[in-house]
C-alpha cells in the first residue's frame, strides 16, 4: 500500500483572541471577518440548532443574499486556483539538466493530439523559435503555469461552462429543450428557466433539501481522467532528477479540484438572477492588471526593463542575467511590454438585470430599492481576474493575415521568430489532421 499522503493543518491563532471593547459590528466584520463568521457557525452548531446562520450573516453584515453569494463563489474559485497552484508545484516543480535547453523529439512525442492543441492554444514560444517552446518544458516555473493552464482550460470549458454537470441524458435533453423553446428571449430570462428546470430536478417537491445530479460520479471520474491524460506526459520518469509525491495522490488531487468546481458550477447554476461569464485570457495580448493577475508576478518585476534597482534589490540570479545584457539591448527593451505568454484560466464577471436591492433580497424573493428599478439597467461584478503567466517583449505582428515581425524590434530575444507548437520536433500535427 502507497505511504499516506502528508497532512498540513491550517490554524489561524487570530480567530481565538478576544475582541476589543466597543467594537461595532462594522468594525468587527472590517477588522476580522473570519472570527466573527465562525462565531455565526459556532452558534448554529452549539445549543441553538434552530439558529439559521444564513440569514444571521445576512442581516449583520446588511447586504442582499447576492453580495454573500459573490464572496463565497469567488472564494470558491481562489481555493481552486490555489488547489491547481500547489498541484503543480508538488508533482511538476522538478528540475531537468538540459544544458541547451532542448528536450529530445521523443518528450514531445508522448503528448497526445488533443494536449497538443490545448498547449498551442493557451501558450506561446515567443520570439525564441523552438527554444522558446522547450523552455515552457524545461523551465520549472514556466512548466507549472503550462500544466495549470491545462487544467484551468479543461476545468472553465468542461465543468463550469456545462449547462447541467452531472445531469443524465434526460437532464441534458431538458435543457436543450429549454435553449430551443426560448432561444430569442433575452439571455437574463433564460437563465431564469434553466435554473429553475434545474432546481426542480435537484430539489423534488417532496424534498427539503438539493440533492445531487444522478451522474455527478461519473462525469467527474470522466474529467479527472481526461485531465489526467493530458498532464501525464509531463511527468516521464527519465527527465525527472528527483522523487515527488507518488503518482496515486496526483489522481486524488486533481479528483479534489474537480469535484469542488463541479458543485460550485452546480451552485452557479441555481441561482436564477446571475449570469455568470468567463471572460477568456489570450496569449500575446497586454497585461492589463484590472482584468489579470499575473502568477510569476515578483519575477515580472525584477525584471521590469523600465527600473533602475540597486543590486541588494535584485536576486544574484538577477544580477547575473542584467550583466550579460548590452547597454544597446538594455535601451531597446525600455519600450518593451509585459506581454500574456500562458493563459491559465479566465476571470469571471457576475452579471444582473436591474438597479440596487435591499439588503432583505433573496434569490427566492428579489426587493430592490425602487420597484421601477427591477428590469432597469445590468449590473455588473468581477469576482475574479483572469490568470496569466508573463514575459517582457513585444507583442507578434500581423499584416494581411501574415505575419509582420521584425527582428530588430525584439532585439536578443529573436531567434528564428515566432513558431507553433506544432514546428517543435516530436509535436504531433493536430492542426493538420483536424482539416
Amino acid at each position: 500500500a502507497p505511504p499516506a499522503a502528508p497532512k498540513t493543518n491550517i490554524a489561524s491563532s487570530r480567530v481565538t483572541e478576544s475582541w476589543k471593547e466597543d467594537l461595532t459590528i462594522e468594525e468587527k466584520w472590517a477588522t476580522r471577518p473570519n472570527k466573527i463568521a465562525r462565531e455565526f457557525i459556532k452558534a448554529q452548531t452549539g445549543t441553538n440548532p434552530q439558529f439559521d446562520v444564513k440569514m444571521a450573516l445576512q442581516k449583520s453584515v446588511k447586504e442582499p443574499e447576492y453580495a454573500l453569494r459573490d464572496v463565497e463563489i469567488r472564494d470558491g474559485l481562489w481555493q481552486i486556483m490555489d488547489s491547481m497552484d500547489q498541484l503543480t508545484k508538488n508533482y511538476f516543480g522538478y528540475h531537468i539538466e538540459q544544458p541547451n535547453g532542448m528536450l529530445p523529439a521523443s518528450y514531445f512525442e508522448h503528448f497526445p493530439a488533443e494536449t497538443a492543441k490545448i498547449i498551442g492554444c493557451v501558450a506561446s514560444g515567443g520570439p525564441t523559435g523552438v527554444h522558446g517552446w522547450n523552455d515552457l518544458f524545461v523551465d520549472e516555473p514556466k512548466r507549472c503555469a503550462l500544466v495549470a493552464a491545462i487544467i484551468g482550460n479543461v476545468i472553465v470549458e468542461q465543468v463550469f461552462q456545462h449547462m447541467l454537470f452531472g445531469g443524465n441524458e434526460k437532464d441534458i435533453q431538458a435543457m436543450i429543450q429549454l435553449q430551443r423553446d426560448h432561444k430569442d428571449e433575452d439571455g437574463f430570462e433564460r437563465n431564469r428557466y434553466y435554473a429553475s428546470c434545474i432546481r426542480s430536478t435537484l430539489k423534488p417537491a417532496d424534498s427539503k433539501h438539493f440533492q445531487l445530479p444522478t451522474n455527478l460520479s461519473n462525469h467527474v471520474n470522466y474529467i479527472v481522467a481526461a485531465i489526467y491524460k493530458h498532464i501525464l506526459p509531463f511527468e516521464q520518469p527519465y527527465t525527472r532528477s528527483d522523487s515527488g509525491p507518488p503518482r496515486p495522490f496526483l489522481v486524488r488531487d486533481i479528483h479534489d479540484i474537480v469535484v469542488q468546481a463541479a458543485l460550485l458550477s452546480i451552485s452557479m447554476r441555481l441561482d436564477p438572477h446571475t449570469v455568470y461569464y468567463f471572460e477568456p485570457m489570450f496569449k500575446e495580448d497586454t497585461f492589463t492588471a484590472s482584468r489579470m493577475e499575473c502568477f510569476n508576478q515578483k519575477q515580472m518585476e525584477l525584471q521590469n526593463p523600465r527600473q533602475n534597482c540597486k543590486d541588494e534589490q535584485l536576486t544574484p540570479e538577477e544580477i547575473v542575467r542584467r550583466s550579460k545584457i548590452s547597454e544597446k539591448e538594455k535601451k531597446r527593451a525600455k519600450n518593451d511590454d509585459p506581454l500574456t505568454q500562458i493563459a491559465i484560466m479566465d476571470s469571471v464577471t457576475a452579471y444582473r438585470l436591474g438597479g440596487w436591492e435591499m439588503p432583505s433580497s433573496t434569490l427566492e424573493k428579489q426587493q430592490f430599492e425602487k420597484p421601477e428599478w427591477a428590469r432597469k439597467g445590468v449590473r455588473a461584478r468581477m469576482l475574479t481576474h483572469g490568470w496569466v503567466y508573463c514575459r517582457w517583449g513585444r507583442a507578434r505582428r500581423f499584416k494581411d493575415g501574415k505575419t509582420d515581425d521584425r527582428a530588430d524590434a525584439h532585439g536578443d530575444q529573436w531567434k528564428d521568430g515566432f513558431k507553433e507548437f506544432t514546428d517543435v520536433d516530436g509535436v504531433i500535427d493536430w492542426l493538420g489532421m483536424e482539416r
